[in-house]
């Protein structure tokens, strides 16, 4: 991108202002810690993993809808390659898992108070179901396809080395999170809320006026950018529907819904996070359709910059550089954060034989377990970091065996979590490893055969995630029992 002076200036100023928001406003927003506070069990490690609960609406709107949007080049990538399939393939089907997420499930996690989908996972069906689940909440939720996304951005508007961009990136983005927690990321959060929507109403205007009317865009893209399904088939179409349901097993989800200062602000707030994402999705939707119609690339991730370059002037082309890296930041970090809890409270607490026995009335032995847990989930937010930019650094390729991953492990996990919010039905604890075993293992077998044997036009078609959804809930049909009155 040809990025003038001014531009740099805005790009430095937002690095500031997050910097300003996690470090320092986030101290000053906590609540001060009085000796009675420090009487309350489990009060400290709960501000740091979930902001203590107190998510007002507006900010539970703002933490989950900026976490949702951190592959935003690959949007773009989506809609110059296919056109408005994109919308139906990334977008449409999630609205609809969100908002089933909304009635079914959000109002019972916060209901629940528990911190983690493992805790979850402990709570209904044993400690080795919980040591199962961690890991595969691990592979969804290390960070390293959006470290690499920061990296490349960076590299952009520097023109430095790509993997000298790449620790700067999780520096920047990550170092408020080590001594803020939950906090820090909700509040930066916002500010990036805010700037991923006015970066992408400033591109559409100016879109606007350079190009003119949508209807006049339209005519220059080819039919099949026009149709629904475009070019492709309507098991591809349907195997996105399916992805979408990783939305009942999203880390991101569940944290905010364990967070917020209510049940009902967790189920109305998920419902009106989709009508931001409608809003949202609608602006990259066009602008990646302009970037088609009137631009050629060879290299369609970089789509939405292209435009800019072209459209934009000077401060707001800036901007607009401030909104991507808002919207990729803003799911690093919470990604990061998760990551991070998974391997220091549900991993590493485990494997060291740290136990919380809240009902023991020495209360300097339940804040000395809480600070040992903070401290672990620190430590597992350098671990994640560090794995994270080494992938991004040295095997740029394994960034895609991450979302491979995801969806392998996806089919094991999903049906067991809906399960274990039943009153009425429950699986057994064997059953259960055997459900996330067999369904991972059937979806990792398909992933290997759609590598190496893509010739083969029914394997090359099928998504490796459907055989083992399938498979999984199969075996929860066949496991599931009713809870005995």
């Amino acid at each position: 991108m040809n990025l003038a002076l001014p531009d740099i200036i805005v790009i430095l100023i937002y690095f500031i202002i997050i910097l300003y928001v996690g470090f320092f406003l986030s101290k000053k927003i906590a609540p001060h810690t009085t000796q009675k506070k420090k009487q309350n069990s489990g009060k400290p490690i709960i501000d740091f993993l979930l902001a203590g609960r107190k998510l007002s609406l507006p900010l539970f709107i703002a933490t989950l809808v900026a976490t949702w949007y951190g592959n935003i080049l690959g949007m773009g990538e989506f809609i110059y390659r296919g056109g408005i399939v994109a919308w139906i393939c990334f977008a449409f089907p999630y609205y609809i898992a969100a908002l089933l997420f909304s009635y079914f499930v959000a109002s019972k996690i916060r209901k629940s108070k528990v911190k983690t989908i493992p805790e979850q996972m402990k709570k209904t069906y044993g400690k080795k179901v919980a040591w199962l689940s961690s890991f595969i909440v691990l592979v969804i939720t290390v960070p390293a396809a959006y470290i690499l996304m920061l990296g490349i951005m960076i590299n952009l508007f520097t023109g430095w080395t790509l993997w000298l961009c790449i620790i700067i990136g999780a520096l920047l983005s990550l170092a408020y999170i080590y001594t803020g927690g939950f906090r820090a990321d909700v509040l930066t959060n916002t500010v990036q809320f805010v700037l991923m929507y006015f970066g992408f109403a400033v591109l559409l205007y100016f879109t606007f006026s350079h190009h003119g009317s949508l209807s006049v865009m339209l005519e220059k893209l080819p039919q099949s950018f026009k149709s629904p399904f475009g070019n492709y088939s309507w098991q591809y179409i349907l195997s996105w529907f399916l992805i979408a349901l990783q939305t009942f097993i999203d880390p991101g989800f569940h944290q905010r819904c364990a967070a917020a200062k209510s049940p009902g602000i967790a189920k109305r707030g998920i419902a009106l996070s989709v009508l931001f994402w409608a809003i949202f999705d609608s602006m990259t939707l066009i602008t990646g359709l302009y970037a088609k119609a009137y631009y050629m690339t060879d290299n369609p991730i970089m789509a939405y910059p292209l435009l800019s370059d072209a459209v934009l002037p000077v401060i707001w082309k800036g901007l607009f550089v401030v909104a991507l890296l808002a919207t990729i930041m803003s799911t690093l970090d919470s990604y990061a954060f998760i990551s991070a809890i998974t391997i220091g409270k549900d991993i590493l607490k485990p494997l060291l034989k740290i136990k919380t026995n809240y009902f023991n009335k020495d209360t300097n032995s339940k804040t000395i377990i809480e600070d040992k847990t903070k401290n672990l989930i620190k430590t597992g937010l350098i671990i994640t970091s560090l794995m994270s930019i080494i992938l991004a650094i040295v095997l740029p390729s394994a960034v895609d065996l991450i979302y491979k991953t995801s969806s392998v492990a996806i089919p094991g996990l999903l049906a067991p979590m809906l399960i274990s919010y039943s009153k009425s039905f429950t699986l057994q604890s064997k059953k259960v490893i055997l459900i996330i075993i067999a369904s991972s293992g059937v979806s990792l077998l398909s992933t290997v055969l759609k590598i190496y044997f893509a010739e083969f036009k029914i394997i090359s078609q099928i998504e490796p995630m459907i055989p083992g959804i399938i498979l999984s809930f199969i075996l929860t049909l066949i496991f599931i029992r009713r809870v005995k009155k």
